[in-house]
């Protein structure tokens, strides 16, 4: 049974981020815990100079489509971190309007 928030059935296992003034990289790590014979999922996170302000890149080959599971969970971290941080990556509030 997945959750009504995540109806994926991914589950957040790591994030990581490393910033500098201006820019950022790092990945996603999601889970599978309800069926554990399936691989872990990686996205990686690429600063851009327009919006959203970052790329993400699906380490599956095969999943690159931006609709796939941990692409769209990836994308929604993302941009909650970014709309409440901002300014660590020299932004303000208003490049990151709330949904």
């Amino acid at each position: 049974m997945t959750d009504q928030a995540n109806p994926s059935g991914l589950q957040l296992l790591s994030l990581t981020l490393a910033y500098d003034d201006t820019r950022f990289f790092g990945a996603i790590l999601f889970t599978h815990p309800d069926h554990s014979e399936e691989k872990d999922e990686a996205v990686l996170i690429d600063h851009t100079d327009e919006p959203p302000w970052f790329r993400l890149t699906n380490v599956n080959p095969d999943a690159q489509d931006p609709a796939a599971a941990e692409m769209v969970e990836a994308d929604r971290i993302m941009r909650f971190l970014l709309r409440y941080t901002p300014d660590r990556i020299g932004r303000t509030a208003a490049d990151f309007p709330r949904p």
